[in-house]
């Protein structure tokens, strides 16, 4: 199985670079005694301040016994005097120079181990937490303590620190940095995170501390916790999670300062970062943040053209955190500095001077590279080195980590590096996870910043199951979402879907399907409608729009305010449809959606990646054929024409049917017919209509066949086994060769037995294969297939790239209005429009859906449905995944340009200064120049300097269109330069504009 072998120095357990080095950011204390102690200049070896009391006395005894008489180290001593590469094992060296009296033959099993009961001292900080209780904890890892953080200082980190936090609630449950103590009862399954963060600036000290103060926490919790390696700005979503309001980041060589000005950087959409720059300087501005200036009197919000409204938002609600006095916080727009009042602008010119003003342009964090093929490493052990032997594997499920005595590596590249250790594996190889991992970080030469990430077997977090789709959820998952969709149908109705959110969002049904509906078939050159039929039929080579009212819209207001949405715009594309086709069909969907004055949601779809609801709107029973011709004539006085748009050309066909429920079964026309399944059933319609159903069809099954069959006119149900020879006569017609039932050949299409029968031993009966072309087989729909938890990721798109973050424990309270979110449900991808979501952002809903299926880390269906919903029109089937939906929630936000003018107005109230400019940049009575140029979408382009966009057209950046250089200047320039605004200039008639520019050189 194995097919690649990657071969690391690791001595006991323990790579080499780890141990050599004392730079390491890992300490593995329990190969102290092995690779560190042994070392005859202890006294003047740095690494001597790591060890506890215990090892220095076993230091001390092993010293006096053995090395009495030696003047130099054994070679691999880590210590500065005698730090030297031998290329020698070190245990071999050790071993030369004393008895095996302290270490025998094998010393891993001998060593002394942290671990073990009689080594471990474990923290009285943490001794202190229940081990069987909710609780989150953080502490500060100094020189030579522990700290424990007080509340009040939860989410607010020193860059030349490390932090521990240790994070412990229910299964399926998320805790944050709000959640009080208490104590459970010890049959409560609880699950434990332990974190540790490492600012940018922090030591090598500090970092050795931390890995060493995690494995006592780790130890006193029996070894279980999740561990997560942390660094700054890239934390992971769960360490985001448990700090609601976001965290600052101070700069530890400024704790001791007393000047009191600073700069700060904020970016974050969802998780706001708060960092404390180490100076004042242009060189920390960027595009994409705002920068917080806070002075001894004032506070300077300068708003980044790229940032985001709940970025700025963010930034101005910690400004009034700040400076209470609304008169005392100014705003400044990027490229707008000299719009300043003189004082305000003086001050900031002590600061910031702006003839020194440099802005990057693309200064968001660096992305990271996009892979969701992920490979997995088994761990190892031969000649007492580790060896990671690649398994050939394509996509990675959970039976590929199969022996629990040892650890696997899952590679998620730089997204993540997973250490899967089983339950059976030895106390050292939990311990030395993440040193291994470390160690796999740096062979693949991956960044320094890559996520390290270690469970243990039986207590995997739900971000580590999600990356295997087929991993299947204990029976004791707390989480709905992982349930199978009830099979109950029956019992359900509009009413009881309606009052029941959760049941809706599980079934993925917002009514029983009983509403009307509208049917457009598209065509490259026109929409046509086609008549209400009691049979519907699709074809794989055209698109179809439905136009669908929910059935409970006719019931009290409180029951349609649940269901949520009164319309529904379906869209199906089929599997062979045209490019063209199926963008008509999109605008056509869309522009209903669009413009429809009622609440609505819009669901684009496949071909078999159809939803529950969709195909409940069919009763069970919509029939896909691969063609026009292949329409059947009506059987019981319904025109059919008008939804193939043509007579009937043939009427022989044979449908497959998939699922066994009205809304998750379907009949799919294949031709030419491979085999005929045991387990499946099969509609066959020629001179007669024959409906088959294999040995081991279920019953439900069998009754969709039945009602299939019964639209294409009067059927006789056959069973495996018991076909009479016309039926065979009427298959044999479908098969690109004649039928070899038993092995036998029946050339006159008819059985070799007496009865007709057919018994085969592998369950299924087909011809001999053929080179010739076939129709592409579909698995069968799984109504039972457990669902993963839901996902929640704040999504955008910014100079034409797809960013996005997650949201995990997300609530209602977590969606903002200016944002677009996608709540992933497995089957179907939701799309959540804010209503104050920028123009851009809401048309590009679908492009960024899509976006995140090609780039989300597990293996999805690039064809999985698509739904987009407005904000105040969530239906059912959304609210559901959430816990008490408030409708009134929004109904007193205030958005980032209303908190902007109240700003301006509280500030024009309290004073206005002498040139007519109020403190925060806005004119006095006049719109801001800023506001106007935003309408004309001139500080959505990247700006540069006059000196740049005179240059020649081949050295000019290459997003730079050579017609339009004037839009990459900033306003200071342009009015510097033109002597008007841009909305001015805009409002020129052409030839004039063309002749300022070719006069300034902009042309």
């Amino acid at each position: 199985m194995a097919t690649k072998a990657l071969q690391f120095n690791f001595i006991q357990q323990q790579p080499i670079m780890e141990i050599t080095s004392v730079t390491t950011d890992l300490f593995i204390p329990y190969t102290t005694i092995v690779g560190r102690v042994l070392c005859v200049c202890a006294d003047v070896c740095n690494i001597q301040k790591y060890w506890s009391n215990t090892h220095l006395k076993v230091y001390r005894s092993i010293q006096n016994h053995f090395f009495k008489s030696i003047k130099t180290c054994p070679a691999g001593c880590p210590c500065k005097p005698c730090a030297q590469s031998t290329g020698r094992n070190f245990q071999d060296n050790l071993m030369k120079f004393g008895p095996s009296m302290f270490f025998g033959t094998k010393p891993i099993e001998n060593e002394v181990r942290p671990n073990s009961i009689a080594d471990v001292k474990v923290d009285a900080s943490f001794r202190r937490i229940p081990k069987n209780a909710i609780c989150f904890h953080v502490w500060k890892i100094e020189e030579d303590r522990l700290e424990a953080e007080p509340k009040a200082q939860y989410g607010t980190f020193l860059d030349d620190c490390a932090y521990i936090i240790y994070a412990c609630g229910p299964t399926g449950t998320f805790v944050n940095q709000d959640t009080i103590t208490r104590e459970v009862k010890p049959s409560t399954s609880l699950e434990r995170f332990i974190h540790f963060w490492l600012g940018e600036n922090v030591s090598e000290q500090k970092r050795s501390n931390v890995a060493h103060k995690i494995q006592e926490l780790d130890s006193y919790f029996g070894n279980v916790a999740t561990e997560y390696r942390e660094t700054q700005n890239n934390e992971s979503a769960r360490f985001l999670s448990y700090f609601k309001k976001g965290i600052t980041i101070k700069s530890g060589a400024l704790l001791n300062s007393n000047d009191p000005n600073r700069l700060y950087q904020v970016y974050g959409r969802k998780w706001m970062h708060c960092i404390e720059m180490k100076n004042i300087s242009w060189e920390h501005f960027g595009a994409d943040y705002i920068m917080l200036l806070h002075t001894a009197n004032h506070v300077y919000v300068w708003i980044g053209r790229s940032s985001s409204n709940v970025e700025r938002r963010n930034a101005i609600e910690l400004a009034n955190k700040w400076q209470t006095n609304a008169n005392n916080i100014t705003i400044v727009d990027d490229g707008y500095e000299q719009s300043l009042p003189e004082n305000r602008k003086n001050e900031w010119n002590t600061f910031l001077p702006l003839n020194q003003r440099a802005v990057l342009q693309n200064s968001q964090m660096p992305e990271k590279p996009v892979c969701n093929k992920l490979k997995i490493y088994k761990c190892c052990y031969r000649n007492n080195r580790l060896h990671l032997d690649q398994l050939d594997v394509v996509i990675p499920t959970k039976d590929d980590f199969s022996d629990s005595s040892t650890a696997y590596v899952l590679d998620g590249f730089s997204q993540g590096v997973w250490l899967w250790v089983g339950s059976q594996a030895s106390q050292p190889d939990k311990t030395s996870a993440m040193g291994n991992g470390r160690a796999f970080v740096k062979k693949k030469k991956y960044p320094y910043s890559t996520p390290v990430i270690r469970v243990i077997e039986g207590h995997e977090p739900i971000e580590f199951k999600r990356l295997f789709p087929s991993w299947q959820q204990d029976n004791n998952d707390t989480t709905s979402s992982a349930k199978p969709i009830s099979t109950i149908l029956g019992k359900f109705d509009s009413l009881t879907l309606c009052q029941r959110p959760k049941m809706a969002a599980e079934t993925q049904l917002i009514d029983d399907g009983s509403g009307e509906r509208k049917i457009y078939r598209i065509t490259k050159d026109q929409v046509i409608e086609t008549p209400e039929t009691k049979a519907v039929f699709f074809t794989t080579l055209q698109s179809y729009v439905i136009q669908y009212t929910v059935a409970s819209c006719s019931m009290n207001p409180i029951d349609s305010e649940n269901v949520g949405v009164k319309q529904i715009i379906y869209q199906w594309n089929g599997s062979e449809a045209a490019a063209d086709v199926a963008a008509k069909a999109e605008n056509f969907a869309k522009t209903l959606f669009e413009k429809s004055n009622q609440k609505t949601m819009f669901i684009q779809m496949m071909e078999f990646d159809e939803t529950p609801h969709f195909l409940q709107m069919f009763g069970g029973k919509l029939i896909i054929l691969l063609n026009d011709k292949n329409m059947p004539h009506s059987q019981n006085n319904n025109n059919h024409n008008g939804i193939n748009g043509g007579a009937a050309e043939n009427d022989h066909l044979i449908l497959k049917i998939y699922g066994d429920s009205t809304y998750n079964s379907k009949a799919v026309e294949i031709y030419p017919l491979s085999s005929m399944s045991s387990k499946e059933c099969y509609v066959v319609k020629s001179h007669h209509v024959w409906v088959w159903c294999g040995q081991s069809s279920t019953g439900d099954a069998r009754e969709v066949a039945k009602n299939i069959g019964t639209l294409l006119g009067e059927s006789s149900l056959v069973l495996e086994g018991k076909e009479p020879k016309e039926f065979w006569r009427s298959v044999t017609n479908f098969m690109n060769q004649n039928l070899i039932p038993n092995g036998l050949n029946n050339s006159n299409g008819s059985c070799s037995n007496s009865n007709g029968s057919s018994n085969s031993t592998n369950g299924s009966i087909s011809p001999p294969s053929t080179n010739g072309s076939s129709t592409p087989q579909y698995s069968n729909i799984s109504h039972n297939k457990p669902r993963l938890q839901t996902q929640l990721f704040l999504v955008w798109s910014l100079r034409n790239k797809f960013y996005s973050e997650e949201v995990l424990g997300y609530e209602q309270t977590d969606l903002s209005p200016e944002c677009v979110y996608i709540l992933d449900a497995g089957i179907i991808t939701y799309v959540w429009l804010g209503k104050h979501v920028s123009a851009y952002d809401k048309d590009k809903y679908l492009n960024m859906a899509q976006s995140y299926l090609e780039t989300v880390p597990i293996a999805r269906r690039p064809t999985t449905a698509i739904g987009v919903v407005r904000q105040q029109d969530e239906p059912n089937v959304f609210k559901g995944f959430f816990e008490n939906w408030n409708h009134q929630l929004w109904n007193n936000y205030v958005t980032y340009e209303n908190k902007r003018q109240l700003l301006s107005n509280s500030s024009a109230s309290s004073s206005t200064n002498g040139n007519g400019t109020h403190s925060n940049g806005d004119v006095n009575g006049k719109v801001h120049p800023a506001l106007l140029n935003n309408q004309k979408d001139f500080d959505c382009h990247q700006k540069y300097p006059i000196s740049v966009l005179q240059q020649e057209i081949d050295l000019l950046p290459a997003e730079i269109n050579p017609l339009k250089r004037e839009v990459h200047l900033t306003h200071d320039d342009f009015v510097s330069l033109f002597n008007m605004s841009f909305w001015e200039f805009d409002e020129l008639p052409g030839w004039k504009k063309q002749e300022l520019k070719k006069k300034y050189k902009l042309f």
